[in-house]
């Protein structure tokens, strides 16, 4: 079953498939390509997605976070698989577009109410001014266009999230269309984070060479191999953190 829902920010409907209870989300963007950039299973509670599956694995290095930030909101199945998966973490959402909530409510049954409405920026400087701290920040900003917003090219937004970041807890942001229009942006912002996060950062994908998404992760305590991060996640299965999930422990390709 398919529906379509108006948004307030693009320029075409967002379409949201049901198929067999997997949720299946769709926007056109201003080059007329239909884009998938989100999907979830509601009866398995998972999701074939490596780049989601990824994300999640890497920033359980510090244990299981209490408090996370995501920006943008329209990556609602990080939030889906949260909920699911883990008790007693509190999700904050932040989106331009307040369709993408209306989405994650309707259609997921997201049960986090605290989702903001405005752009991240303001978001962020208003975290900043109440002194709100995450333990895990994840940055997922583009424009109709697929492009970061400029201000995200500012070592000033980075500031403002180390500020709404607690200490010795990580920071993750995904870099979409690597190769593309967007290369030169990824260099500076990554210069940005190095600077304020210090060096222990790691660059992973879950395949070489592949150059749509790729996530880095940044504020570690050290460079980490698969091992030990695939060791980290059975150890928190085994006493009672999070759900076992097979899909999380493969396929996952660190750039050296």
């Amino acid at each position: 079953m398919t529906k379509y829902y108006k948004s307030n920010y693009f320029n075409y409907p967002i379409e949201v498939d049901n198929i067999n209870w997997e949720i299946i989300i769709s926007i056109i963007d201003t080059s007329w390509r239909k884009i998938i950039y989100s999907w979830y299973d509601l009866v398995w509670k998972n999701t074939e997605s490596k780049y989601i599956t990824n994300w999640i694995l890497w920033w359980l290095l510090n244990g299981i976070p209490e408090k996370v930030l995501i920006l943008w909101f329209w990556g609602w199945a990080y939030a889906k698989y949260i909920e699911d998966h883990i008790s007693n973490t509190e999700i904050t959402g932040v989106d331009i577009d307040e369709t993408m909530f209306e989405i994650a409510k309707k259609e997921l049954s997201i049960k986090t109410n605290a989702l903001l409405t405005c752009d991240c920026l303001s978001a962020l400087n208003n975290f900043k001014n109440i002194n709100e701290k995450f333990d895990l920040i994840f940055i997922d900003i583009y424009w109709k266009n697929w492009e970061i917003p400029d201000n995200f090219n500012e070592i000033e937004t980075y500031l403002s999230i180390k500020a709404s970041l607690n200490v010795k807890w990580i920071i993750s942001i995904n870099f979409a269309n690597y190769s593309w229009v967007n290369i030169w942006k990824y260099n500076k912002i990554h210069h940005f984070l190095k600077t304020i996060f210090w060096e222990n950062y790691i660059h992973i994908n879950w395949e070489k060479n592949n150059k749509w998404n790729i996530i880095w992760i940044y504020n570690l305590d050290k460079k980490y191999l698969s091992e030990e991060v695939n060791m980290n996640y059975l150890k928190l299965v085994k006493e009672g953190k999070i759900l076992y999930d097979s899909n999380i422990i493969k396929n996952t390709y660190i750039e050296k």
